[in-house]
């Protein structure tokens, strides 16, 4: 290697990959019954990425050999389940990497807040032993019960954190207001209230950043959860497995081929397929709803 002349600096690795359009959320095949797979296998690159979709995929494979409910995460609850839910639902061309901008409820899933979205379902599967969930309960009791000490003490315009505040923020406090309030303005974080012994003395201080972007940014997190209530009544309804996507002649040429090509679970995974468009996304809901009218009335006239 002495002698070798290196033209310009490259780095290229290329294996083959098992499409994941070919793969169900849970990470089930959907060709081979009982078949789960994870990693570098469906098309991502990095470590962790290749730990999470190996999480999700041992937690599924013990409950399909256990015949019980099969575990999915969604995109609004974390990133694995965004990072999955990119995976299945769309035509990959090059090696996937997770990005929090590949989420579009990024104010919901925070650092802060990862153990309040994903405890109670460790505990469900399995995974989380009463130790770790009396860590997780009693971190969200002191969490709650502060939440509740900043909304009722007051604090009056005259008081040294009011004045602290003001010089912080520049915005001056008329008569009193809380200390939830106070930590609502700009610039005016939770160390304030420390230094004037207003904040919680049985806080951590991850516990305390917690409270306080909660606080500081509830508006806008609860303008996001509302938008996701709205989404999830819409789109939260079941397509049938044996949906014949070619006889729908309202969906477009290419819609078709896609949705018959992925094989949606919902209309939420539908409207994220590339190619599929909001009229096709109607025409589909639309053929879902004659179909369960249908089925329904030969139903009562069977009864009948």
């Amino acid at each position: 290697l002495e002698k070798v002349i290196m033209m310009r600096p490259a780095y290229a690795v290329e294996y083959d990959y098992f499409p994941a359009h070919q793969l169900m959320p849970t990470l089930e095949s959907k060709r081979i019954e009982g078949l789960f797979l994870a990693g570098q296998l469906n098309g991502t690159t990095g470590y962790e990425e290749a730990a999470a979709q190996g999480l999700i995929a041992g937690i599924n494979a013990a409950k399909s050999v256990q015949e019980e409910k099969q575990t999915v995460l969604s995109r609004s609850g974390s990133y694995v389940g965004t990072l999955i839910d990119d995976l299945v639902t769309k035509d990959l061309r090059e090696p996937y990497r997770m990005l929090t901008s590949r989420s579009e409820y990024r104010l919901l899933l925070r650092a802060d807040n990862a153990d309040a979205r994903l405890t109670p379902l460790g505990r469900e599967i399995g995974l989380v032993d009463e130790r770790m969930w009396r860590v997780y309960t009693d971190k969200m009791s002191r969490l709650e019960a502060e939440g509740k000490r900043l909304r009722c003490t007051r604090c009056h315009e005259d008081d040294p954190v009011s004045r602290d505040s003001f010089h912080l923020s520049g915005h001056k406090i008329k008569g009193s207001c809380s200390l939830e309030d106070l930590l609502k303005r700009p610039h005016v974080h939770y160390d304030v209230l420390d230094k004037h012994n207003l904040g919680g003395a049985n806080l951590s201080t991850m516990e305390k950043e917690c409270v306080e972007i909660g606080i500081k940014y509830s508006g806008f997190i609860k303008r996001q959860e509302q938008h996701l209530e709205r989404v999830s009544a819409k789109y939260s309804k079941i397509i049938p497995k044996d949906l014949d996507y070619q006889s729908i002649d309202t969906i477009s040429m290419e819609g078709r081929e896609k949705l018959a090509k992925i094989r949606p679970v919902d209309l939420g995974q539908a409207s994220r397929i590339g190619g599929v468009s909001p009229a096709d996304i109607t025409a589909l809901l639309l053929h879902l709803e004659l179909r369960r009218r249908k089925v329904g009335g030969t139903k009562l006239a069977v009864e009948g």
